[in-house]
């Protein structure tokens, strides 16, 4: 029988901060912001599980009170066994993270250095230790970088070495904040190659954190559907593709309409819509997951000619991951 490798239960945290007026801090009214809302996951050992969802969600929130960064404000959870409240000494201690942001480095030292550091504090032995850095060093492409300080390293040469001090004590269970952050895409293919490796080779438990919607699709077991610090659906990707399985996903790019000319028309009610600019500001992007797509596509197509607008494309796909975010929390998943 396979054992849970990670518990939580409703995990509640709420942040304080407050409204900043002018240029005085810390004035203006408390806002509290809950980033988890009684959010309860359970991990199998051997399983990569995603947590999907945008920026502010809950996703770094989660992984750090499951390393013990954080102490929750209600609930608890066990990793590897251990509650990490109880025992948060034997969590850290079977686990290897990778959290978002280049400060989880030391930039003062060469990223040799930063190695044999943190696998001081994980007390692997230092004949052991020189050895997996090699490796670890040569597995990430920084082997000519190893000796310079981390300074002087671009964003993804940090991101790089960041996640080799993930593995640097190969724990048995590994949480990995958006691993593929600033890295190009090839560089971002060979890590979600390594990732899979640990997981098949060596059997690693995985949480990966991630608003990719590659990533979640190619690696994960399992993916959980995170929206404002609550899991709103579970289930393997094609699980839950399968929960549109008769619906289809159209995109179309028109030219000559705007925002408030679409948003003013009564678009098919058989649809889950979303408008937006595209990226260069010069046409509007219209997305829906629909029913009946010829139909739908018709009644578009008459509204654009009524405005005297022009469609510059038009795909219509089986539902992806980002379609199944739509439906179970009305928007798109977006950074």
């Amino acid at each position: 029988m396979t054992l849970d490798a990670i518990v939580a239960t409703n995990l509640t945290k709420v942040f304080l901060s407050k409204k900043r007026i002018g240029r005085l801090p810390f004035t203006g009214e408390k806002v509290w912001t809950r980033a988890l809302d009684g959010l309860s996951l359970s991990v199998k050992e051997g399983e990569i599980m995603g947590i999907l969802g945008p920026n502010g969600a809950g996703k770094t929130t989660l992984i750090k009170i499951l390393s013990t960064l954080i102490i929750p404000d209600y609930g608890t959870a066990k990793v590897n066994g251990y509650d990490i409240l109880k025992e948060p000494i034997k969590v850290r201690e079977s686990l290897g993270v990778m959290l978002t942001g280049e400060r989880t480095l030391y930039w003062k030292l060469t990223g040799r250095e930063n190695l044999l550091y943190f696998s001081r504090l994980y007390h692997v032995p230092n004949h052991l230790a020189r050895k997996r850095i090699g490796e670890l060093l040569a597995l990430m492409g920084l082997e000519e970088k190893a000796d310079e300080l981390v300074e002087n390293y671009s964003s993804g040469q940090r991101v790089r070495l960041n996640f080799a001090k993930t593995l640097v004590n190969d724990a048995p269970i590994v949480f990995l904040d958006e691993p593929t952050m600033s890295l190009d895409p090839q560089f971002s293919r060979h890590i979600r190659n390594v990732i899979k490796n640990l997981n098949e080779e060596k059997g690693k438990t995985i949480l990966l954190a991630t608003q990719n919607m590659l990533e979640a699709d190619e690696l994960c077991h399992r993916v959980a559907i995170v929206d404002q610090g609550r899991i709103v659906a579970t289930g393997s990707p094609s699980e839950l593709k399968a929960k549109l399985s008769e619906r289809k996903s159209i995109k179309m790019i028109i030219r000559n309409l705007s925002l408030k000319e679409i948003r003013a028309e009564n678009l098919p009610n058989d649809a889950e819509w979303t408008v937006s600019e595209t990226d260069d500001g010069q046409s509007i992007l219209l997305q829906a997951i629909v029913g009946n797509e010829d139909g739908t596509l018709s009644e578009i197509v008459n509204m654009v000619t009524r405005h005297n607008g022009e469609i510059l494309s038009v795909t219509v796909d089986e539902p992806s991951l980002e379609d199944v975010f739509l439906k179970f929390t009305g928007r798109r998943l977006v950074g």
